[in-house]
């Protein structure tokens, strides 16, 4: 009996005590919440800030990413431009040689073809084009420089062309002297000269520039050949001797132009 009453007047006494704290803790609610606010705000705005920037970083990377490509084709097509104007320029300055050699030497260009080799066995002195017989090489072309002669296609394949040059111990050009009267011969004369012969009545002279003469046939006439270094007399006096140093350096042609034969 007593164990029921106490358990009941607990029970109000713990309803009460609820009651009273319900009652304080009503009123400070707002005011904690008000208080909190101030404390909270500035991470609000901070992790608004931060997703603000993370976007405006990955828009920067993006943009980035696209002018780094957009930057690379730039590259690439001047890159190509350029590759472009320098063909160009190498073929104007081609196209400016052959120009040459047709207005000082001879009408008849058939083309202007690379030197890829060189054929120096033994006491031959041989060239080798980079063009052939479908380009419209053909055998018995003279080759040339805007310097002077070079020598004459012997082999025509598809796409090469042999040329025995004037050095060559089996070459043989007609040459006079420029300006002056009375023609000859000149042969190669290995490693470096030509040997030309005249009658003992032309009139020769150190320094003299040989010109090709019609008396073989093989050339058009007045190629520049090479000049007289040293004349004599052979035979006993029956012949005129000259040794010539050829006006084109052979090492260090890198193209020539081909002409139509007579």
């Amino acid at each position: 009996m007593r164990e029921g009453v106490l358990r009941r007047a607990l029970g109000l006494a713990l309803l009460a005590l609820g009651l009273s704290l319900s009652a304080l803790t009503r009123p400070l609610a707002p005011e904690v919440s008000l208080s909190l606010s101030p404390l909270t705000a500035p991470l609000t705005a901070l992790g608004h800030r931060l997703g603000q920037n993370l976007r405006a970083g990955l828009s920067v990377l993006a943009n980035r990413r696209d002018l780094y490509r957009e930057n690379q084709a730039l590259r690439e097509e001047v890159a190509a431009l350029r590759a472009e104007n320098l063909r160009l320029k190498e073929e104007v300055a081609r196209l400016t040689r052959a120009l040459e050699v047709r207005q000082a030497q001879a009408p008849g260009v058939v083309a202007v073809a690379p030197v890829v080799g060189e054929d120096v066995s033994g006491l031959y002195r041989r060239l080798i084009l980079g063009l052939g017989e479908r380009d419209g090489l053909r055998v018995g072309m003279p080759v040339t420089t805007p310097q002077g002669l070079v020598g004459l296609v012997v082999a025509v394949e598809e796409r090469r062309a042999l040329v025995r040059t004037l050095l060559d111990p089996e070459s043989q050009v007609g040459v006079r002297p420029q300006g002056g009267r009375g023609r000859g011969v000149a042969r190669g004369s290995p490693p470096d000269r030509l040997l030309a012969e005249f009658p003992p009545s032309v009139s020769l002279a150190p320094g003299e520039l040989l010109v090709t003469g019609a008396q073989l046939g093989l050339f058009p006439d007045g190629l520049p050949v090479g000049r007289v270094e040293r004349v004599e007399r052979a035979q006993g006096g029956l012949k005129l001797r000259a040794w010539v140093r050829p006006l084109v350096d052979l090492s260090l042609v890198e193209e020539v132009v081909v002409l139509r034969p007579l």
